[in-house]
């Protein structure tokens, strides 16, 4: 090992992946705020072109061997999902879903593991939809996207942050070196506190945001671990290249998108319904 300045540790602002971790959430974050704000068909095209380079990547990462009508057709149902859920019945939104996914799957067959490809289009397709279905309507879609946001980005971040500075035992070695038990715990702790906030910010029940984020927070951590399990899988550091710090769109919204699956199911089931939503 060779001598010279030590090496900042990892998610100290003297990092330089830290550094381009925060360079980019101050140029996408406003970016996100402004398009959930304004909803509608801006924020529909804006997450159906995330859910087209998320699509790619994830071809890109689990299929080596991919031919051009494997990207089309995973990029195709990601993006067609997202149009549709803001403009037809959930019914069609899953019924294209589910084609897009079986598709896929055939196309995969001769190379080889195509559940995988049925899996991963489902799960992009599937995520990018109800985030649109989610901000839905006028007020009570705002609220729902905005708590939904608020929840993931805390525990996120707080997770991050705890793994990097606190270490300790690792929370499942197998997915990642970097992720341990307290960061799942700052995850889910300022994870319930900003749910809690933004409740009180917004005038509806804290003591319900709480407890609806808490196992949303935890979704949210199962999101990242679930992504870093399948890029150990495909032998891979990162999904791509596309945001400084991060990676690729699936590194940086792996812990959206199992958060948002939880947000509509809840919806669906819940005694009182996802936070805002019922506005």
């Amino acid at each position: 090992m060779t001598g010279g300045e030590p090496q900042p540790r990892r998610g100290a602002p003297g990092d330089p992946v830290f550094a381009k971790r925060v360079l980019s959430a101050l140029v996408l974050a406003p970016l996100v705020i402004v398009l959930v704000w304004a909803g509608g068909t801006p924020f529909s095209i804006f997450v159906a072109a995330f859910a087209a380079a998320m699509a790619w990547e994830w071809v890109r990462m689990s299929d080596r061997e991919a031919p051009p009508r494997a990207f089309a057709i995973a990029t195709g149902t990601a993006v067609g999902a997202a149009l549709l859920a803001g403009q037809t019945e959930p019914l069609w939104t899953l019924a294209w879903i589910a084609g897009g996914a079986v598709f896929a799957g055939l196309d995969r067959r001769r190379r080889g593991r195509a559940l995988e490809a049925v899996i991963g289009v489902a799960y992009v397709a599937g995520a990018a939809a109800m985030l649109i279905s989610l901000r839905d309507g006028e007020q009570g879609g705002l609220i729902a996207v905005l708590f939904l946001l608020a929840v993931v980005w805390s525990a996120d971040i707080f997770a991050y942050l705890a793994g990097s500075w606190i270490g300790g035992p690792k929370l499942l070695p197998a997915a990642s070196p970097n992720k341990t038990w307290a960061g799942l715990a700052a995850g889910l702790v300022f994870g319930v506190a900003a749910g809690a906030g933004v409740a009180q910010l917004l005038g509806f029940d804290p003591v319900y945001a709480a407890m609806v984020a808490a196992p949303t927070a935890l979704a949210a951590v199962l999101g990242d671990l679930v992504m870093s399990l399948a890029k150990r899988r495909f032998g891979v550091k990162d999904a791509g290249t596309l945001i400084p710090g991060h990676g690729g769109v699936l590194d940086r919204v792996d812990a959206l998108m199992m958060a948002v699956l939880f947000a509509g199911a809840w919806r669906a089931v819940g005694p009182d319904g996802w936070p805002g939503a019922g506005l």
